[in-house]
């Protein structure tokens, strides 16, 4: 169950949580996966943001530079936790979408992510990406709150 792992983090205070879980188990895992989706649904229509073209603002190539930062910073911890290998995934979709997709396409063994993750409104107006994904997911979930 703990030989391929997929993390999904949105770097919430529930992600956090499950970092320092997950460290705990480094020596069991032959491999994590770091994946972070950037959720597309949160500015589908939108092309200004009160008068101010989005084109100009570049709001997913800073949102991915971001992410990127992130992900590389918490690889680093992982390895030093003694996890012996660690990948990064960044996406743009849907997160529970993209979260089963690399699942199964990675052949992972289980999947770890924090019960909750980013905002009570994105929660309450897109659903629970870890309820989603546990009840569709054909490996092991593993919650944390």
């Amino acid at each position: 169950m703990l030989r391929k792992i997929l993390f999904p983090t949105d770097f919430s205070e529930h992600s956090v949580k499950v970092k320092k879980e997950l460290k705990k188990i480094a020596g069991y895992s032959k491999e994590l996966i770091l994946l972070n989706v950037l959720d597309n649904r949160l500015f589908p229509y939108t092309d200004s943001v009160e008068g101010i073209e989005i084109e100009n603002l570049n709001l997913m190539e800073t949102l991915t530079k971001a992410a990127e930062s992130k992900l590389e910073k918490w690889k680093s911890e992982f390895e030093k936790a003694g996890f012996p290998k660690v990948r990064i995934v960044l996406l743009e979709g849907v997160p529970f979408d993209e979260i089963l997709k690399i699942a199964e396409k990675k052949k992972v063994t289980s999947i770890f992510l924090g019960h909750q993750g980013s905002s009570a409104v994105e929660r309450l107006l897109l659903g629970s990406t870890a309820e989603k994904v546990a009840r569709k997911s054909k490996v092991p979930v593993v919650l944390i709150k």
